[in-house]
């Protein structure tokens, strides 16, 4: 039950969060290379973040690709044009 609360979480309110986070992250790392989670923990701290960053990224255009190919399956044949808000998150606006 604590993952379950952990991942609705938003913000970190104790150290268990934090904890918890970091197993997050080494589980999105371990799945995404195929390795165990003690490889994970074993790499250095740079790897880590490196192996993180990639792994994320990757996730996130996979998932972008996958609601496109999502969308126009219920345009039927009608084209789908993806609308890209992300210049709204920089700084200025």
């Amino acid at each position: 039950m604590k993952v379950k609360s952990f991942l609705k979480k938003k913000h970190y309110h104790c150290s268990e969060d934090f904890n918890l986070q970091i197993q997050y992250w080494a589980y999105v790392i371990a799945k995404h290379y195929n390795i165990s989670l003690l490889e994970v923990y074993n790499m250095p701290k740079a790897i880590f973040q490196q192996s993180l960053i990639w792994a994320m990224a990757v996730d996130d255009e996979t998932s972008k690709k996958r609601e496109i190919q999502t969308q126009k399956a219920k345009a039927n044949g009608r084209e789908v044009v993806p609308l890209d808000y992300s210049f709204l998150d920089k700084d200025g606006f």
